[in-house]
Parts: structure tokens; sequence; C-alpha cells
């Protein structure tokens, strides 16, 4: 965001002129907010001449540190990571050191025009040896100021000398003689423009947040969030500056008031799921839940409408020649999640696989299930395959789709939540003649949208029937309930068999863990619901994109499938044992080929002695470290399971992105250009070449249970 700032999709001067426009409002907001906070210690700077810029001169050892920095980071980033020759590098700073340069140039000019010093405000005259003298016998002041108390000199900071200008150093005047409410008020005039100004720029904030969706008025990320930081510095100032020794205790009963004001409905704003129905709340409850999942009236219909899509999708694999008792493959596709590295990793491997096997491993492939930004980039080239079925186009191998998958995602994401979601959500949009909130999630998805062509510009039932047809595979999307943690099975075909049913040998009920989405929103259009709100929900990262609120009652929030199955093989494993019986029978062996982010952890030494630091937060960083590698241990113990139910070979093959430290690749939705070549240079890994090897072997026809070198 900082390093690499895009505008309008591209990463150039302008874009870093902007970052460098946004730094250079960071900076005079340090230096108003010290000022107004300060200024009061260094009375002498009441009877210079322009004394706010006097004090940002002698301010300006932080900020020149940050710049100096900043601009050497930036240029090592742009060489190193983004392979720029380093004249152009050198370019993107000057375009940086232009943007500071005139906003702190805007500022300068705005305090120049407007403050007063003593002399300006009292008509004081100076002589040249610096003393000075009253024009007027008497100048009249207010008696209630509503500023300080006069009684400031126990806290006024001794000061020798000052720089008058960037090269030219002066002794500090005396100012005993002077006023010291005169001092006061000058500061205090001062105090008052730097207060319009934080107005200017508030108002500027927020006006961007209303005409975001203009591409004039988008703006870097990275700016976005110096903007906020910016209004931060400037409104504890403010309040410092109102309620001085009652700033803390109100800045407390502030927060206490906030914290309680989201809970009503004004303030707290749910994220929706666009195309869904919201006119009237569905019940949640245990009982419900229970009821359907183990209710074979419910079941038996999702059953029988697969076995159809099974039926479909054999017919489709077998020869015309064939000999009879032919049994064809079956695929099964995890993508785990790892936004847009696991995207782009997705999206290659199954290019890749299907262009090496002539188109096979979509024929094969019967369901696609994982997490986060591995559908996406499945979702993304499951419908290139489809439109290349239905218009002819055969575009599905081209270079240009890497670049469009791996497109940035998190500049408009961030802005968004800059610009309009930490203030009152004003504005709605409308999607299939409903209305919603505008926020950062509808910023996400028309990026991605944009970024792929809009050829994802789908409702979710607009694929029943090509996935009844086996035209395409099934997709089942499985965030998580935060609730009460389930799972919330999405499909555009009916799998209520996923949640827990009947068990099949002791017909003893199960406790379900999972629910079907057409099935609880039955009454809402759940078949209206855009495609890409459903990716969303599946890749909902805590904090950086909203939860979806359903509507339910009590509401029910959405948050990443990955918490609970990030590589999809739970969901992949239901299934199996559902069908267990069909599989064995018509197929000559199940693939389930695992396309990972990461590749499958080995267990780590730890050696020394912890500190007590390591002894406390220890255990808890371990857990989340281990997380994805409990999900790899639950995984092998379910693949256990079901073999056994099984009479036909099923084998796991895997396609590992290669992200070891310490240059690893971010968990991020922006990936840098070295990053992308890191992805793409995964594939010629000795691992992944055998793991191709082995797929074009099963799709031509060998043995499924041959193992593949590793």
């Amino acid at each position: 965001l900082f390093l690499n700032p895009e505008c309008l999709g591209k990463v150039n001067f302008l874009s870093f002129f902007i970052v460098g426009f946004a730094l250079g409002g960071l900076i005079m907001a340090f230096n108003i907010s010290s000022y107004m906070m300060n200024a009061f210690r260094f009375p002498f700077l009441a009877t210079l001449s322009n004394p706010f810029p006097k004090f940002c001169l002698n301010n300006s050892l932080i900020p020149a540190a940050l710049v100096l920095t900043y601009s050497y980071r930036i240029f090592s980033f742009q060489v190193k990571s983004q392979f720029l020759p380093p004249v152009n590098a050198l370019l993107m700073v000057c375009g940086f050191w232009l943007g500071i340069a005139l906003f702190i140039l805007i500022g300068l000019s705005y305090f120049f025009r407007t403050n007063k010093d003593l002399f300006k405000m009292f008509r004081v005259k100076t002589t040249e040896e610096g003393d000075a003298r009253r024009v007027y016998s008497k100048v009249v002041l207010k008696q209630n100021m509503k500023w300080r108390s006069l009684n400031i000199s126990d806290r006024d900071w001794y000061v020798e000398v000052y720089m008058s200008s960037p090269f030219k150093i002066r002794l500090a005047r005396s100012y005993a003689h002077y006023d010291k409410e005169m001092l006061l008020r000058v500061f205090k005039q001062n105090h008052s423009n730097a207060a319009i100004f934080e107005i200017f720029v508030l108002v500027s904030l927020l006006m961007l947040g209303f005409f975001r969706d203009f591409p004039g008025f988008s703006i870097p990320a990275g700016a976005s969030l110096m903007l906020i930081i910016t209004m931060y510095l400037m409104a504890t100032s403010a309040v410092y500056n109102w309620l001085r020794g009652w700033s803390k205790t109100i800045f407390y009963l502030l927060a206490i008031l906030i914290n309680f004001s989201f809970a009503w409905p004004m303030f707290n704003v749910r994220n929706s799921a666009y195309g869904l129905s919201y006119d009237h709340k569905t019940r949640y409850n245990a009982a419900w839940i229970d009821s359907v999942a183990n209710d074979p009236s419910q079941t038996y219909p999702d059953v029988q409408n697969t076995l159809e899509i099974l039926e479909n999708w054999k017919k489709k694999n077998t020869p015309h020649n064939a000999p009879e008792g032919y049994k064809p493959p079956m695929v099964l596709i995890n993508a785990s999640g790892g936004g847009i590295r696991a995207s782009l990793w997705t999206f290659y491997s199954m290019q890749s696989l299907d262009s090496m096997s002539r188109g096979a491993l979509m024929r094969h492939t019967f369901m696609i299930t994982g997490a986060s930004g591995g559908m996406l980039g499945a979702a993304y080239f499951r419908e290139l395959d489809l439109r290349r079925q239905t218009s002819g186009r055969r575009s599905l191998y081209d270079l240009h789709h890497l670049s469009r998958i791996s497109d940035d995602l998190l500049n408009p994401l961030v802005f968004a939540m800059t610009v309009n979601d930490l203030f009152l959500r004003f504005q709605k949009v409308s999607y299939d003649g409903k209305w919603y909130k505008k926020d950062r999630a509808w910023s996400f998805e028309e990026k991605f949208h944009q970024n792929t062509g809009h050829l994802l510009e789908r409702n979710i039932g607009d694929y029943r029937k090509p996935e009844f047809e086996s035209k395409i595979p099934m997709m089942v999307f499985s965030p998580s309930v935060l609730i009460d943690g389930r799972k919330l099975f999405i499909s555009s075909q009916p799998v209520n068999y996923l949640c827990a049913a009947m068990d099949s040998v002791k017909g003893s009920k199960m406790m379900p863990d999972g629910i079907d989405y057409s099935k609880l929103l039955a009454g809402h259009q759940p078949e209206r619901t855009r495609f890409s709100s459903v990716l969303r929900m599946s890749a909902t990262f805590p904090v950086i994109m909203p939860t979806v609120a359903l509507p339910t009652y009590p509401v029910v929030e959405i948050a990443d499938a990955g918490g609970r199955d990030n590589y999809g093989f739970e969901t992949c494993a239901r299934f199996l044992h559902v069908f267990r019986e069909w599989l064995s029978e018509n197929t000559s062996g199940i693939v389930i080929l695992q396309i990972r982010d990461s590749y499958v952890r080995k267990t780590e030494e730890s050696y020394g002695n912890p500190t007590l630091y390591d002894a406390v937060a220890g255990p808890i960083g371990s857990l989340y470290k281990n997380l994805f590698v409990t999900q790899d241990f639950t995984n092998d113990a379910l693949m256990r399971y079901v073999k056994t139910g099984l009479r036909c070979p099923i084998e796991v093959v895997r396609m590992e992105l290669r992200n070891e430290k310490p240059d690893r690749i971010s968990l991020s939705w922006h990936l840098t250009r070295k990053e992308k070549m890191k992805v793409i240079s995964s594939m010629i890994f000795p691992s992944n070449l055998s793991a191709m090897k082995r797929m074009q072997d099963i799709l031509s026809g060998k043995k499924t249970n041959e193992k593949a070198p590793r």
C-alpha cells in the first residue's frame, strides 16, 4: 500500500505524487497538532513574524527523517521487488517529493496569509535592535478569555536559539516585557486558523467517500490511510486544545459511548449478501437446524438430484467406443485459501493441468471445494471453461488471464474503508431491484468484476443448469457461521446431505454441524444471491472484509471458510461418504487434487530455554501458527475414514506453492511483481512437476493407485 501504491490500476508517477501529497498533509497535521498543544511553551514565538511557519521549521526533524527513510524504502522496493530500472525508481521518488512539497507549500501559504503575529494583531512595532514599543497607550483585551491561565511561566521551555530559515540561526528574543495575555491571544488566533484547516481536510475526506466511484476521486489506499492518521492527529489536538486536563476523561467517556451506541440500529450497519432478500427475517435456532438436517424428506431429494448429476458426469466421460463396464476416474479439486497468491496459484495450476491434458482435467472434475482466494481463482477458470463451451472461443489458456486474476483488490478495499466505512455509511446501492448499504464489500466485488472482465457477473442460481448437465464442476462453498461455529454450505445445487444427516448404519441422529444455505433462506430468494457475494462470504478475512449478516433472527454473521476447512477436504470427504456406493460402482478411482498455497509442513524443532514472554505468549501463538497444520492432521484422519467405505482407489495429488521464509509471499489482496513471479515459478519445482506428470497419467487412463513420486 505504501511502497507500491496503485491509482486507477497503475503504479506510476501520479500514484506516488498522490501518496506524497497525503504525506504532506500528515506532516502539516503533525506540525499543527504540535503547535496547538505545545506552542504556549515557547512564548517568544509570538514575538516573531510568521510564528507557525517558523515553528514548523524548528519541528521538522522527525518529518525529515520520515521522508528520507520512506524515500529510500520506495527506491529499494521498486528496484528489488518491482524490478524497475534505478532511473525509473528515482522518478517515482521525485513524484513522491513533489506531492509532499506541494501540500506543504499550500498549507504554509494559507498560514502565511491568515496567521497574525504580535505586531500585526496589536500594531506593535520593533526597532532594529529588537526592542518593542506600543503604538497605542492602551490595548483593550477581553477579560474572560476561553484560553488558558496567564500563570504559565513555570511551563515555558527555555530556548536560546532557533532556526529563522533553513540556513540561518538566531537568538531567541526576550518576551519578558510583553503582556502574557497578548502573546496567548496570538497563539489563539493561530489555533483558530489551524482548526479551519482541519475542517477543510475532514470535508475533503468525506467528499472523497461520497464520490469514490468516480475514477477521478479514487486515490491509492496508502494515501487513504495517511488521511486517517491525519484526521486522528487533528482531532486529538483539537480536543486537547478545547478541554485540556479533561481531554483524557472525555476521550474514555466517548469510547464507552461509541461502544454501546454501536448496538443501536442507526450505527450498527451490517453488511449484506447482494441479491438476497432482506424484507423479513427467518428464525434461526438449533431445533430447526436439527430437524432439517436429520429429515430424510429434506435430504433424499438432494441426494437424488446429485445422483442425476453424477450420471450426467459419467455419460460425459464415457467415450463412444468405450468397452462395456468402462469406468472413468473422478477428480475432486480442493483449492486452499490465501488471498491473491492462492487465487493466482489455483488458476495457474488448473490452467496448466487442463492445457497439458487437453481439457481432460475439467471434464473429469466433478466438484470444487475450498476457501478464500483459491475459490476465486477456481471460479474464474470454471467460468472461462463454460464460456469456451458455449461460445467456442479457446481463450482458456491465454496468459493475460493470469494478470487479471492477480490484479490488485486491496487498494479499493482500504480506500472504501477509509473514506466511508469509518464514518456513517449513508450511501446505498441498488442490485437486482433491492437496496443495500454501500461499503468496502461492494468496492471489493466491483473491483473483482472489473479485473475479470465482468465474466462472473452472475447470480449463483445461473450455474444450476450447467452444473446439473455436468458441463462444469459443482462448486460448494463452506463459510463459517460465527454465532455457533457451524458450516454454511452454499451451492447452486441443494446439498442438505452434507449437513450431518442420519447415520446410514445405526440409524442414530447426528448433531448437525452444517446448514444448507438454500434451505435456511428458502423464503429470501437464495438463488438470486450475487455470485461474487458468495465468493466474498467464503473469503471474509476478519476486519479487512465485513462479515455478511443473513436475514435471520438472531442475526447470523458469516466469516471466512479457512478457519474450519482451509483446503475444502472436509466437505469433499462428506461427499465421498454419502455417495460411496455410486462412486465404488461407477468410477475407476478418486483423485483429490489439492492446490495449496503452502506445502505440508513438517514438525519444527524448538531449541533453547523460553523467556517469560515466550512462556506466556507462546502457547497462544503456537495455536494460531499451527491452525492449518492441525487441519492437515484432521484431514489425514478423515482420509483413513473415507477409504474404509470406498471400494475403489483414492489418491491425493498436491500442487504446492513454494512459500518459504525469509522471502515469503504476503497473505494479502495485493501482490508485487516479484511475488507474482515467485508464484508462477513454483510450477517448475520437482514436486509440482511430478504431480503434473501423475495427473497426466491418471487422466490418460493409467491406474489411479500408482503413487506419484515426491
